[in-house]
């Protein structure tokens, strides 16, 4: 099924099945590996991800129904010129990244 959507502000079109996670579509399809997979049952928050505007936690979403929506992820947080997101910098800042595996879904769900 093609789905079409826009992803850190590009337009990205692609053939997915239909039983295809969004989560798996960013990382597998897009190259996008900045959302990760911790729990797959929605518990964790890892997969946080922003669906027009709105904080997602991916692994609850199919592929298929991000067609036609703007996805932000934490590669796209980020200005043009690299300079951090506040929440990023005040993460860094504060020391909050713990092992770090869960950070950009937590800065995801902050922002």
């Amino acid at each position: 099924m093609e789905v079409s959507m826009s992803v850190n502000g590009e337009t990205r079109a692609s053939d997915v099945e239909p039983r295809t996670l969004l989560v798996h579509h960013i990382r597998d399809a897009l190259g996008l590996t900045g959302t990760n997979i911790g729990c797959d049952t929605s518990s964790c928050g890892a997969c946080t991800i922003h669906v027009n505007g709105e904080s997602v936690k991916s692994c609850t979403m199919l592929a298929v129904q991000a067609d036609g929506t703007e996805i932000t992820t934490i590669e796209g947080l980020a200005g043009d010129d690299g300079e951090l997101h506040p929440m990023q910098a005040a993460f860094m800042e504060c020391h909050g990244l713990q092992c770090g595996y869960c950070t950009p879904g937590m800065v995801m769900a902050a922002t």
